[in-house]
């Protein structure tokens, strides 16, 4: 199978012309080597371009952001219009010379820069490794050597590809205390830019030296001219990197002038054919296009699309050369010679679970009467298709400071067809003109976004996913549409584009939580080094202001879809696979390999109700008092609806209790996501509206995936007044402090958003001022100031003082909360220890676990006994969890301690017997994580090997009672075992019995590689072009029996059947083990090896 060989219309050139090609460029290319000096002067061409040939460009992000602006491309097809040069741009964030993350299977169809074949490799290294120092300059110098013999045989042409080297550029010091100087990491890169010198002359291989001139030039303005962040250019800078990169290789006799019109059309060419070219070597949903997903939809249909979009590229590069040379063009492109792509047959009425039982969409008012709502509510239409076509399958809204409620579409989702025009995906402002409680108006804020799967308000902007990117947008003329556009961050994992990053939630500091699901590969640039993840899922926090990332939770779920607040700040995220619902905080301390999972804190009796996508808490006015404070989440397949929990205090945490759903309906087109209480009190929510939902349930081209329909509801109480909303927008920071005192804890957050937007140095005093004059006896008093303390935090400017006073609050959870922030803070503060550590003995449980919590950031024998002094108060299992957290992150530490006979903890202490048990404790749990990883990483493992390492960890002793609460969170949802768990998949009750040891282990790991034949779907295809796709019960001469869900069956006539597919995909997702840890993984496997109850 491959996605092309031939299919490039740019040459059509056959196998003997190719050939003969080949052989010329060698020629030359041998010559220009013989002739190569050691330095050359500025007027000097450092390459010869031949005739049609092939440039790659390759590397990291300097190389990958050059598509955004296409100036290098432009100044090279002007220097040569007549040789016809085909350029390939094939950069990817955070790529280092020696380390090239890439989805999982990225090659598995074909290597696409082997398709391509390039003649000629320009290579881009050196930034992202600087950030080793000094002590990685020899490994960076090896690595250099390995690629290009590597990349030769790679690429296996008669013809030896040339390189050329480009250094990194320089840092550029923006003037921003929240960004790094730049000083040391010039130093750093002024030693890899030489070492790249040294190689390059050793090899042969031409190099530009970009660092040098780029120092010289941003020292000469200061803040930032040429970079959004010091280390990324933008148009300027990308224009003057291009200039000196022309300059370099081709002389100083270029042609380009950029200021011409000719010149600004041939960039906008390139730009389009660059965004063509990234949907083939960066395809989204890898996962399902060329990995372990791949079987049985994209197997058939995305080999013809690669090719398709090949010859796409091929033809626009074909009008960038006309351009050039100075001939009209027509304004599109004609994709129509282009290959056609064969009819994708639907699915649909194969998984009756989730779908409704036809075709029909009900109208919205059909929609509210298909609606139940609970006892003294009632939902109304708030927009809808047919009023707005512009709202299309909507899945995140939020409400700005003026009070209008914003959308993210996507109607591209779940990816960008290549028959299509480009993705239209949009943010919408809607407004309700004359309040009641109907849309009136719409404005499209921006529609040129790809999969925008999660959004949130910043410096008067909106940060937005826009796949693989995190985007900045500002409308800066205020006509309500985005005239800025910059990119943040680039390489955010796409293998599967509903685990991507999304359900974006600030934290009460300004962070932007981002939710990102399992078996996905995210790597980005950032100012300060690569940052990378691959395969846990994780929920990232993003500080704007500082532009730092951070890994917040990894992992304990598989797909995060929903992150709230409560009123004090505790955190609340829902998994969307289980839709279990998780209290945050104990997850949230420092990251560790083998992190356990816990328990959800809500509770409800009969069959799990999954997936959930979005959650909220009813803190509002406009809600009767026993509804205020109730925790709700969206349910999408099991229910089509509004889940309700009536929460209260339990322990250290919380406990929610199911009580009346707020909605549900009878449509299963119903996809309710991310209710939010608006600035009226009234809740909002969208209507993501699809018949088919699901990525591995369907192709990703079944035709009867929606891509027209949504809406949003507004939700209310009856014969109840609605708040008077307190917008933002206009008032001064005084008033805005005073809004503090609202009951509603979405109306302080956008007062806090806003107040973050405002200039650093006037909140600050405004702060100072209004804080002093409050009341200490007003009861808001704990609230006005644990608010103003968070947005202290939200501009990196907490002063001990208004600190001290949360910290020493009357209320637990204002104490609480300045734990959290001060330990966020803690690179600020330097007193953050001291000030934190008292509170281990604080009264309230929460309180206590905050401050052990805080404890794992501090990697220190006194953090330690810090943390163990909790034990000697009340226990409960959150707090358990968190101390063991705490003690596995700086294990370490304590570990050092005892070697060295130091003494931590009170000799009778129960903190101390705590650390006493752990280290005597079988140490299994990272024995297994290293097991499974020698596993998991080990795709060449003779099988002798890998049947030992089975062996190995199936012989480890866990705990099967522990085991048991695994199974619950990671597999009741489809498993049974005993009583507990789902019918969705084979029943688990007698598993010890059936399958040895190691099977367990391979059928954990690999749920593909051996499928049980009574649970194996099969695909049955009539000569209709039908495909009904399920579970076969019966097969008879007169007709075949399929189960297709839940407790309906499908009889097809053998007469009608054309084939019966088995599908080679489990319906068990993989990389669950991914959820767990590896102690955690070994006490499943002891649970299910006792199961040997036949059910």
């Amino acid at each position: 199978m491959v996605r092309s060989t031939s299919l490039d219309a740019a040459s059509n050139l056959n196998f003997e012309v190719l050939m003969i090609r080949q052989i010329l460029l060698f020629l030359i290319a041998t010559s220009a080597a013989f002739q190569l000096a050691p330095s050359r002067s500025a007027a000097e061409a450092l390459v010869e371009i031949a005739p049609n040939e092939r440039i790659a460009l390759v590397g990291n992000g300097l190389a990958e952001r050059m598509r955004l602006f296409g100036n290098f491309e432009a100044m090279l097809q002007s220097n040569f219009p007549e040789k016809a040069i085909s350029v390939r741009n094939f950069g990817w964030p955070a790529d280092e010379v020696g380390k090239q993350q890439r989805p999982n299977d990225y090659t598995h169809i074909d290597d696409p820069l082997k398709v391509y074949s390039p003649d000629r490799l320009i290579c881009f290294f050196g930034f992202n490794e600087s950030f080793a120092g000094p002590e990685g300059i020899d490994r960076f110098r090896r690595n250099l050597k390995h690629y290009v013999k590597e990349s030769t045989d790679r690429l296996d042409r008669l013809a030896k590809p040339q390189f050329v080297f480009v250094s990194p550029i320089a840092y550029e010091s923006t003037g921003d205390p929240h960004l790094p100087e730049g000083v040391e990491e010039n130093e750093n890169l002024a030693l890899y830019a030489d070492a790249m010198r040294e190689v390059a002359a050793e090899l042969e291989v031409p190099f530009v030296d970009l660092f040098t001139p780029t120092k010289s030039q941003f020292a000469k303005q200061p803040g930032n001219q040429y970079t959004t962040d010091g280390v990324h250019l933008n148009a300027d800078g990308d224009l003057a990197v291009a200039t000196l990169l022309s300059e370099a290789l081709f002389g100083e006799s270029s042609t380009a002038d950029p200021k011409s019109a000719t010149f600004e059309h041939l960039r906008e060419a390139i730009v389009d054919k660059e965004w063509h070219h990234q949907q083939d070597y960066r395809m989204v949903n890898g996962w399902y296009v060329y990995g372990g997903r791949s079987s049985p939809f994209g197997e058939v249909n995305f080999p013809e699309e690669y090719a398709k979009i090949r010859q796409m590229v091929a033809l626009r590069q074909e009008r960038i050369w006309k351009i050039a040379r100075g001939e009209k063009v027509s304004e599109e492109v004609d994709d129509s010679q282009t290959l056609p792509l064969k009819p994708v047959p639907s699915t649909f009425g194969t998984k009756t679970y989730s779908e409704p039982e036809d075709l029909r969409f009900l109208s919205p008012e059909e929609a509210l009467g298909a609606m139940t709502v609970a006892p003294g509510y009632r939902v109304q239409t708030f927009a809808d298709e047919e009023r707005f076509p512009e709202l299309a399958n909507p899945v995140q809204i939020n409400f700005d400071n003026k009070g209008r409620l914003w959308a993210s579409c996507m109607p591209t989702y779940p990816q960008w067809h290549p028959n299509e025009a480009r993705p239209n995906d949009r943010l919408l402002i809607f407004e309700d003109t004359d309040g009641d409680g109907r849309a009136d108006d719409v404005k499209v804020f921006a529609d040129d976004l790809h999969i925008p799967t999660g959004f949130a308000f910043w410096n008067g902007g909106v940060i937005v996913v826009d796949q693989p990117r995190l985007v900045f947008l500002k409308d800066t003329d205020g006509d309500d549409r985005a005239d800025v556009k910059e990119v943040l961050l680039d390489g955010f994992a796409t293998d599967d584009t509903h685990h991507a990053i999304g359900a974006f939630e600030l934290t009460p500091g300004g962070e932007v939580l981002m939710l990102e699901g399992v078996s996905m590969s995210t790597a980005v640039e950032t100012p300060r080094g690569p940052f990378r993840n691959h395969g846990r899922s994780t929920i990232y926090r993003y500080d704007p202001r500082t532009r730092k990332i951070e890994k917040h939770i990894q992992p304990a779920f598989a797909n995060p879809w929903c992150a709230t607040h409560n009123d004090w700040g505790q955190q609340f995220v829902g998994d969307g696979t289980g839709a279990t619902q998780f209290w945050a905080t104990p997850l949230s301390g420092k990251v560790y390999p083998g992190r356990k999972g816990i328990g959800q804190f809500v509770h409800y009796s009969g069959g799990r109700m999954r997936p959930a996508i979005g959650c909220e808490f009813l803190f509002s006015r406009h809600f009767p008092e026993e509804a205020r404070g109730n925790y709700i989440y969206a349910c999408v397949i099991n229910l089509n609806g509004i889940l309700q929990f009536e929460v209260e205090d339990e322990g250290a945490g919380y406990r929610g209790d199911r009580i009346t759903d707020i909605v549900n309906s009878t449509d299963r087109n119903f996809r309710p996501a991310d209710p939010q209480i608006a600035p009226d009190g009234t809740l909002y929510f969208a209507d993501w509206h699809n018949p088919l939902i699901g990525h591995m349930q369907y192709s990703q081209r079944d035709p009867n995936r929606d891509h027209r329909h949504g809406r949003i509801y507004r939700l209310s109480a009856v014969d109840r007044p609605t708040v008077e909303p307190a917008t933002q927008h206009g008032k001064s920071i005084e008033e805005l402090l005073e809004q503090f005192r609202e009951y509603e804890p979405r109306t302080r957050e956008r007062a806090r958003r806003e107040l973050r937007d405002r200039d650093s140095g006037e909140v600050a005093k405004a702060i100072d001022r209004w804080a002093a004059d409050l009341d200490e006896t007003d009861p808001l008093y704990d609230q006005l100031l644990t608010n103003a303390l968070w947005v202290q935090q939200g501009h990196h400017r907490v002063t001990e003082e208004l600190a001290q006073y949360v910290l020493n609050a009357r209320t637990p959870d204002a104490r609480a909360a300045g734990i959290n922030v001060v330990v966020s803070e803690r690179a600020y503060l330097p007193t953050a220890f001291q000030m934190i550590a008292p509170l281990v003995d604080d009264d309230h449980p929460r309180v206590r676990l905050e401050v052990v919590r805080a404890m794992s950031f501090f990697p220190t024998n006194e953090a330690i006994e810090v943390a163990l002094r909790a034990a000697d108060k009340p226990m409960d299992e959150m707090l358990d969890y968190t101390l063991e957290s705490t003690l596995a992150a700086n294990e370490s530490v304590w570990r050092r301690a005892i070697a060295n006979g130091i003494s931590i903890g009170s000799p009778k202490s129960k903190g101390r017997q705590i650390l006493a048990r752990l280290a005597g404790k079988s140490d299994y749990g990272p024995r297994a994580t290293k097991v499974l990883k020698q596993i998991l990483e080990g795709k060449n493992l003779r099988i002798d090997r890998k049947l030992a390492l089975y062996d190995s960890i199936s012989s480890m002793s866990g705990d099967h009672s522990a085991g048991a609460k695994v199974f619950k969170r990671a597999c009741a949802a489809c498993h049974k075992a005993g009583e507990a768990g789902a019918k969705y998949a084979p029943n688990l009750s007698d598993v010890g019995k059936r399958l040895k040891p190691a099977e367990l282990v391979e059928s954990i790991l690999y749920p593909n590689a051996k499928l049980n034949p009574d649970y194996q779907t099969v695909n049955v295809l009539t000569v209709d072009g039908i495909i009904v796709t399920g579970l076969i019960v019966e097969e008879t001469d007169e007709a075949v029996t399929v189960h297709v869900g839940a407790d309906k069956i499908k009889k097809v006539p053998q007469d009608d059947i054309e084939e019966i597919i088995k599908v080679r995909v489990s319906s068990m997702p993989e990389k669950l083990n991914e959820t767990m840890s590896g102690e955690e993984f070994v006490d499943l496997l002891a649970f299910l090896k006792s199961r040997r109850t036949k059910p």
